[in-house]
């Protein structure tokens, strides 16, 4: 059966080989129950349609996701989540390791049984697949070699398809219980020998991102303005983006930010203005504030600093 919103549709069953058997909705799959309980929880609505193992031991489902975030990893279930539309920078951390990446149809992530983390996403659609842990002792998966896979969105186009065309059998109800557990075999042997990448070294932040950081950083000088909101034009996750800044300019984000909010009070306070209305225009509520950084900056008070410019000026006249 499939169940799309909220409707209950017949799966005819099929034979196949010596098994026959067919597929249960999520609300008679009673495993699969929780794990669909679990994220409809997440996605804050009834899922889109799933479809489950007639033992509940696996379960799909397809869901439009709205931006969120919050804890993940709960439940005795292997998760894998196939991105069809949608993404963006995706943030996911758990004790096996931490995603901060952009990510993109085709791709996918995975979230190991109980494996608590937290994560953070944008609006998605995804294409999914939940496995109870104990359904993987039949299959020669062991948790442990997917510990490292867990920490990378991955792109295999055989697992993609394979889970298409599982869930294309199903809309069109021509699957069958044996069809359906000879897709999901395939999926775990697939997972099994995906190549895992060395653990990234540290990199500079591209030429092209540094670009968008200092754009977004001048056309906000006045706003309050966080390495998270910075790291996040770039998909990328704070303290990783902060290093990558750091390499690729000689400064953290904040101190490039203070230095460029010091240089556009420079033509303020030369036309006069004081020093309290240029911090307030540079996002300083405390004019002390503000004073203190420019002299960080400049190596002079405000005021002192536009006097000796205005002096210097005037003898170029």
């Amino acid at each position: 059966m499939l169940l799309c919103n909220n409707e209950v549709l017949p799966l005819h069953s099929r034979q196949g080989g010596s098994r026959t058997g067919h597929l249960m909705t999520c609300a008679t799959a009673t495993p699969a129950t929780a794990v669909a309980a679990r994220v409809a929880a997440e996605a804050g609505r009834p899922l889109d349609a799933c479809v489950g193992s007639a033992d509940g031991s696996v379960l799909m489902l397809r869901h439009t996701f709205a931006p969120a975030q919050g804890t993940m990893g709960e439940g005795g279930a292997l998760r894998i989540g196939l991105l069809t539309a949608g993404g963006g920078a995706l943030y996911q951390r758990t004790a096996l390791g931490r995603i901060a990446q952009p990510w993109r149809p085709g791709a996918f992530n995975l979230v190991l049984p109980d494996c608590p983390g937290e994560f953070r996403s944008p609006a998605l659609a995804l294409l999914g697949l939940a496995i109870d842990a104990r359904h993987l002792q039949g299959h020669d998966v062991r948790l442990e070699q997917l510990h490292r896979a867990a920490s990378a969105l991955h792109g295999d186009p055989v697992i993609a398809s394979v889970m298409e065309a599982l869930w294309h059998c199903a809309e069109a109800h021509a699957g069958s219980a044996a069809f359906f557990e000879h897709g999901v075999d395939l999926v775990l042997k697939r997972l099994a020998g995906l190549p895992i990448a060395s653990p990234p070294t540290r990199r500079a932040l591209s030429p092209a991102h540094v670009k968008r950081v200092q754009e977004l950083i001048d056309a906000h000088l006045g706003d309050d303005m966080g390495v998270a909101r910075m790291a996040q034009e770039v998909g990328q996750e704070a303290s990783g983006f902060s290093r990558g800044f750091r390499l690729a300019t000689g400064m953290t984000p904040y101190a490039y930010l203070t230095w460029r909010r010091m240089e556009a009070a420079k033509p303020m306070l030369l036309a006069g203005r004081s020093v309290t209305e240029v911090a307030l225009a540079m996002g300083y509520a405390n004019p002390g504030k503000f004073a203190a950084a420019f002299r960080r900056v400049t190596g002079q008070p405000p005021s002192r600093w536009a006097g000796n410019a205005r002096g210097e000026l005037a003898g170029h006249v």
